[in-house]
């Protein structure tokens, strides 16, 4: 893990852990976290920034941190519970169920590697871990590299680290105007939808006091 954590995102997971009890999976996970922390493996921990990021978001990232690592189970059967088809595991003591959260952390992983996280995701691999890999690339003393290094100046050398440093530190700041942006697009429809909410409301007031002022003019008409 070591090795590949420098290469990918890791996303620790517990494979058939409906095999476990509830009190042993929960030993697991802890030991495993334990091993991680211990060995100092980058793992993708689902990070937030208490600043940045809006109250929803930080919640989010800090319940699906709490699952690490993802407890889950597979099933090709398909059995019929309460009138519907799920994948789930049949046991002598019970039916475990795949999409069922209560039985599996499964469909919280799907939905955050396929969905709310695959651009954090995308954006991590290809702005840190391939630029981590290619400017090790470039810079690892190869036969041929050595011998053009033997050919060049220092300065030219040093201006060459130097360019590597620039790009790698244009990539960063792109990141963060990007995230910038983001931000300030959510917080943009926020504000549109609070004001949609108020119209509604003063709308839905206004349609109600001339509802009463109706029924009103109606009890109160002369008969003739």
């Amino acid at each position: 893990m070591q090795k590949l954590s420098h290469r990918v995102n890791v996303i620790p997971v517990i494979g058939r852990s409906d095999s476990l009890t509830v009190s042993e999976l929960k030993g697991f996970k802890k030991r495993i976290m334990e091993d991680i922390q211990h060995y100092d493996i980058p793992v993708y921990n689902f990070p937030y920034d208490v600043e940045e990021d809006d109250e929803e978001t930080i919640q989010e990232n800090q319940e699906l941190r709490s699952l690490l690592p993802f407890a889950v189970m597979g099933s090709e059967e398909e059995i019929e519970v309460d009138g519907e088809l799920v994948r789930a595991r049949v046991y002598p003591w019970g039916v475990a169920i795949v999409d069922e959260p209560d039985h599996s952390d499964f469909s919280r992983l799907r939905s955050a590697v396929l969905g709310t996280h695959l651009h954090d995701l995308k954006s991590l691999t290809e702005d840190v871990l391939y630029e981590t890999y290619r400017t090790e690339k470039l810079s690892r003393n190869t036969p041929y590299s050595e011998a053009r290094e033997s050919t060049m100046l220092p300065e030219d050398l040093a201006n060459q680290s130097v360019r590597l440093k620039e790009e790698q530190l244009r990539k960063e700041e792109e990141k963060v105007g990007l995230r910038e942006i983001e931000l300030r697009v959510q917080r943009e429809i926020h504000e549109k939808r609070q004001q949609l909410l108020a119209k509604e409301e003063s709308l839905r007031n206004l349609e109600s006091r001339l509802t009463a002022q109706g029924s009103d003019s109606v009890i109160g008409s002369p008969t003739y």
